[in-house]
């Protein structure tokens, strides 16, 4: 006769692979477009943005307008940090000039700062993904902007959320080019 424990280790074994969170990082990506501008050095402030976008869990909108989410399926970093972090990253590549994230890490003092605040950050029910919001620029070399974006990006597979993920940075990417030609 086996123990109770040695009975119910296969069921528990079954229960823990149930019960496993996937997490998903944006693939890197590389934007073509090149940016003289006349800023040295620039830097990303926090991102703003809204509630239901804040958390690792990655809210797809239903054909109803509501928003939900998978528990199990969470972004691998904060969204707001995740966007801080590719909006620097593109920046450095499309721009000549030297971009960092808030706290300033370099010498002196930036520039030009960057603040952003998102309105929406939806993954629609019908397969695009909505950036929309304003950005601002603090210059110490030039004069102060502020702007405003509308960015859709399509999500090849809606219940892909490598799909999903991707598509986000995609919308990142096309909104740091918008960033670089204000800069």
């Amino acid at each position: 006769m086996t123990s109770l424990p040695a009975r119910l280790a296969p069921l528990l074994l079954i229960l823990a692979a149930c019960g496993q969170t996937q997490y998903f990082a944006p693939p890197a990506t590389q934007s073509e477009v090149r940016v003289n501008v006349r800023a040295q050095t620039v830097q990303v402030n926090e991102i703003s943005i809204p509630e239901y976008a804040i958390n690792q869990e990655i809210p797809i909108q239903q054909p109803d307008g509501s928003l939900t989410t998978d528990t199990d399926k969470l972004w691998a970093d904060l969204p707001d940090r995740a966007m801080q972090g590719a909006l620097t990253r593109h920046l450095n590549t499309i721009t000549d000039a030297r971009v960092a994230a808030e706290p300033w890490p370099l010498s002196g003092f930036p520039e030009v700062e960057v603040s952003i605040f998102v309105d929406d950050m939806i993954v629609q029910s019908n397969s695009i993904l909505l950036l929309t919001g304003t950005y601002a620029m603090k210059s110490e070399v030039g004069r102060d902007s502020v702007g405003n974006f509308a960015i859709s990006a399509p999500v090849i597979d809606l219940d892909s959320y490598t799909a999903i993920i991707a598509a986000h940075e995609a919308a990142w990417q096309q909104l740091a080019e918008v960033l670089a030609r204000d800069l």
